[in-house]
């Protein structure tokens, strides 16, 4: 008789356990995701922070988190973490009760991009199996992956054409500072600047002071279309890939060296309505960090043609600005609107990718 009376009451149990598990298995179960950086280089390795707790009494015996990350992001590997076709991350868990799990993971940026982790799914499940909750929990993890960047003789710049030259003399080789007098040198000063015959005068260090000129107005223009007769995709994607590190390139180079620059495509962002970016030129290292936010974020994908982002540029009448076009081609259309912005008092520069 105990047998039976033992056989129900497990019966019961399990039932009871089912019924918790399906009512209260995911309440107060909670993820929390947290990059250790916003902004990372590529290539670079970041931690990604992850929490799970389970805030009441009840136990979970068996906890499923499942989400999709980009493969971009490419994790190291972890003894309850699997990964499967590189982007779905599925982990299981056993949560006592008030218990917390933290996870750190090792992650390597592999590609530019703009990586928001939003949500991962839960799943509880009863010890016989049989019954299951399932719940999204909203995450908010956010991470910039910036563009690399090149070297001067990763620009594709021909040293023999004019183009090329005058490219190179203009924005890489140019100092864009001007001699502004002398003043006591500092431990912050480069030894480059010291100004020897004014440190003999005055019997102590002096260094040369510079300040940017004031016609120095960068406009980097970059056309993500790789031919003139192009439907909204490119079919040739790592030839826009290298005019983004271009385009950082330029820009870093600007900001370095005192130059409001600012940026304008044809693309679009990631999680963003579909319009082409411009960027007013400016300086200081945020207006920097927001271009290169935009290059991550960029989708390699037209919003608009590049004649009518051209277009648009004319109607604001611009004057005393450089524009450099990182283009892939130059037809009779583009020529026209390069000799409008010419006119008006602009000088305009082409480098091809």
């Amino acid at each position: 008789m105990w047998v039976y009376k033992l056989i129900i009451a497990a019966i019961v149990v399990l039932i009871v356990e089912s019924v918790a598990v399906m009512k209260f298995g995911l309440s107060k179960v909670s993820i929390e995701r947290k990059f250790d950086t916003l902004h990372a280089q590529l290539g670079q390795t970041v931690h990604m922070i992850e929490t799970i707790s389970n805030r009441k009494l009840l136990p979970v015996p068996w906890l499923k988190v499942e989400s999709r990350i980009d493969s971009g992001l490419r994790f190291g590997l972890q003894e309850d973490l699997n990964i499967l076709q590189d982007e779905f991350h599925v982990s299981v868990f056993t949560m006592l009760p008030y218990t917390r799990i933290i996870r750190t993971h090792t992650v390597k940026c592999t590609k530019r991009g703009y990586y928001h982790l939003k949500s991962a799914a839960l799943t509880a499940r009863s010890i016989t199996g049989t019954i299951s909750a399932i719940k999204d929990e909203t995450t908010d993890a956010k991470l910039y992956v910036f563009p690399g960047t090149l070297t001067l003789s990763e620009l594709n710049l021909p040293s023999h054409s004019w183009q090329g030259d005058r490219v190179v003399r203009r924005w890489i080789l140019e100092d864009p500072l001007i001699f502004a007098g002398i003043r006591e040198y500092t431990t912050s000063d480069p030894m480059k600047n010291i100004n020897w015959k004014a440190t003999a005068r005055m019997g102590t260090l002096q260094v040369n002071q510079y300040e940017p000129t004031a016609n120095h107005r960068l406009m980097v223009f970059l056309n993500v279309d790789t031919k003139p007769d192009q439907w909204t995709v490119t079919d040739e994607p790592e030839r826009v890939e290298y005019g983004i590190s271009v385009a950082a390139t330029v820009l870093e180079y600007a900001s370095r060296n005192v130059i409001e620059a600012g940026f304008c495509t044809n693309g679009y962002l990631k999680d963003m309505e579909k319009e082409p970016v411009r960027i007013e030129p400016a300086g200081g290292k945020n207006h920097l960090v927001k271009m290169l936010e935009c290059l991550a974020r960029m989708v390699i994908s037209r919003s608009i043609t590049f004649y009518t982002l051209l277009d648009r540029e004319l109607e604001n009448n611009p004057g005393n600005t450089d524009y450099l076009f990182i283009t892939a081609y130059v037809d009779d259309g583009i020529e026209e609107r390069i000799r409008r912005l010419r006119t008006k008092g602009n000088a305009v520069e082409i480098l091809r990718i």
